[in-house]
């Protein structure tokens, strides 16, 4: 067998490009996640494992000072450490899989499926915007989509769009992450848009996940599955007191394992969400093959790119095949690798933003850089109001946005 001691480490930093058919709403959520961590981890056999993880998103990343920890260690020692970092611990399993000549779910785990569930995946946009989405999604090969639900779009209309724009078969589930705030308020919304729109599969996290009461009423009042983050509240009371129907799992190897076979015990299915590119999407399909409970479509956000950095990305009939190569079992594309690749101090400017409520009654409110959620979220704005619907600029640089910045909000722009 090869040499098992790890060489080297080398990390590149990436500013990828959201895509143009999603960049403004990226931008303005999720700025950051446009900065991609690459580790390549060596070993004395001068084989190479490839890994990423967000620099500004998930948990936990990794970080250069981890190096010491993996350098002229033992690979096979390190690989079921989460504390490493999903960067430096992806590597470590595709460059374990190298040495083995296996892929990287054998080493993993007993292979339950030949093919893993992955969607496509969208933020709070106008009724329009999701509809694109949803057909762009259906179109690649994706049959479901996962997206923000917000209550400063009319959510009624915003599923007709993209009902209308999609095949029957294709579903499309809904993440509120609370701002339902009730069952009061839940309850009546949702039994509305399952009895009007059939593509509806599943809402996540509809009122706080620490309203155990409340969520398990809110269960029996519907009939759409509940997803809930695994962990609020603890599994065990999830379970006990009934409050959800699955789980959206995260983490790295050794957690994910562990909470999938925590879910297969209690008979619960689950969301994989791991973001990033294609290596991060591969991954988790990794990771999937071996977890039974597995079944409801993975979370990658791989769509929100401008390029996945892998070649020969592939999705059919809603599934990506499970790797048989050694390792990840992906080819990188060095030619994006390098078109992205920045300096390793490289902060990404987040540009002034105006965002525009538009109210039913007519009357407009204006925001600096999006910050109304807080006040929905603490019950001091109506949510989910029919009519609603928001606007969005960003500072293209030009005087006039400027002085209407400054004029609107003088606090901010001192």
């Amino acid at each position: 067998m090869p040499n098992q001691t790890i060489k080297s480490i080398e990390r590149t930093v990436l500013c990828i490009p959201f895509h143009e058919r999603c960049h403004l709403v990226k931008t303005v959520r999720v700025n950051g996640w446009s900065m991609v961590d690459l580790y390549r981890v060596t070993s004395e056999s001068g084989l190479e494992g490839i890994g990423e993880n967000l620099a500004l998103y998930g948990s936990p990343t990794s970080k250069e000072a981890d190096f010491g920890r993996v350098v002229d260690k033992n690979i096979f020692d390190l690989l079921n450490d989460d504390t490493l970092g999903a960067g430096i611990q992806m590597a470590l399993f595709d460059l374990a899989g190298k040495l083995v000549d296996l892929p990287c779910h054998r080493l993993l785990g007993e292979q339950d499926r030949d093919a893993c569930p992955v969607s496509w995946w969208a933020q709070d946009m106008h009724p329009e915007e999701w509809a694109n989405e949803a057909k762009t999604a259906e179109s690649q090969g994706f049959t479901s989509m996962k997206a923000k639900a917000r209550p400063w779009f009319d959510i009624d209309k915003q599923l007709e769009a993209v009902c209308n724009a999609v095949s029957p078969h294709f579903k499309f589930d809904v993440d509120f992450n609370g701002l339902l705030l009730g069952v009061d308020q839940a309850a009546p919304l949702i039994q509305k848009l399952e009895s009007k729109y059939p593509n509806l599969a599943i809402v996540e996290s509809p009122i706080p996940q620490s309203n155990v009461a409340g969520n398990a009423l809110l269960r029996r009042k519907i009939s759409t599955p509940i997803s809930m983050h695994f962990g609020n509240p603890p599994a065990p009371t999830a379970v006990r007191e009934g409050v959800c129907d699955g789980f959206v799992i995260s983490g790295g190897a050794t957690g994910v394992r562990s909470r999938g076979n925590f879910a297969q015990h209690h008979d619960m299915p689950f969301w994989l969400q791991l973001v990033g590119t294609g290596l991060t999407t591969i991954w988790s399909v990794h990771l999937g093959a071996v977890l039974k409970m597995a079944r409801w479509p993975y979370i990658p956000c791989i769509n929100i790119y401008e390029h996945p950095l892998i070649e020969d990305f592939t999705i059919v009939g809603g599934n990506v095949p499970v790797p048989d190569a050694p390792g990840l079992g992906i080819t990188l594309s060095q030619d994006a690798v390098e078109r992205y690749r920045v300096e390793k101090d490289y902060e990404k400017p987040t540009p002034r933003q105006i965002h525009t409520i538009h109210w039913p009654d007519g009357h407009d409110t204006f925001h600096p850089n999006g910050d109304y959620r807080t006040d929905f979220l603490d019950g001091k704005l109506p949510v989910f109001l029919p009519g609603i619907s928001l606007d969005r600029r960003i500072d293209d640089g030009s005087d006039e946005f400027d002085r209407e910045y400054r004029d609107r909000f003088p606090e901010e722009a001192k």
